[in-house]
């Protein structure tokens, strides 16, 4: 849970960066300071950027701050397809979702139940799911089972 409140605190931190940068470009501009001809277009880019920003990375991960502070988390169960090269994300049945790159994952492969947020798929806990062997189960029980003898009739 650090992980995702200190993830939270980099990216919003990010955007207020961008914001400052067009802020202080746009002064520039409109004071008429600006040296280079390229210098006009930076709040604009900025702006654009920052949108985007916000709109991909920053807001799923504000949105799921409620989420977080009342523990309301979505479970799925699937089969790992991959891991990401840093350990920051796994692919469970086609969709990614992300983790802290500090912990301990199952290899690929492997049946999984995890809990997750709701519009940034941060992974809260991964748990394996052993899987059984119904069939056997099966005939095991029947070999075991006791058998009562019939009173003729």
């Amino acid at each position: 849970m650090k992980y995702f409140i200190a993830n939270l605190a980099v990216h919003v931190v990010l955007t207020l960066v961008m914001v400052v940068i067009m802020i202080v470009f746009s002064n520039r501009n409109r004071v008429k300071k600006t040296k280079y001809v390229i210098a006009y277009f930076i709040p604009t880019i900025t702006a654009i950027i920052a949108v985007l920003y916000v709109f991909f990375i920053t807001g799923p991960r504000l949105l799921d701050l409620s989420d977080v502070a009342t523990q309301n988390y979505y479970s799925y169960t699937g089969v790992i397809d991959e891991l990401s090269l840093l350990n920051n994300s796994l692919k469970i049945d086609g969709h990614t979702y992300y983790i802290n790159p500090l912990r301990d994952l199952p290899p690929e492969g492997t049946k999984v139940r995890i809990r997750y947020t709701r519009y940034c798929n941060y992974v809260i806990s991964v748990e394996t799911i052993e899987e059984f062997d119904v069939d056997g189960a099966i005939n095991e029980e029947m070999e075991t089972a006791v058998e009562i003898p019939q009173i003729p009739t």
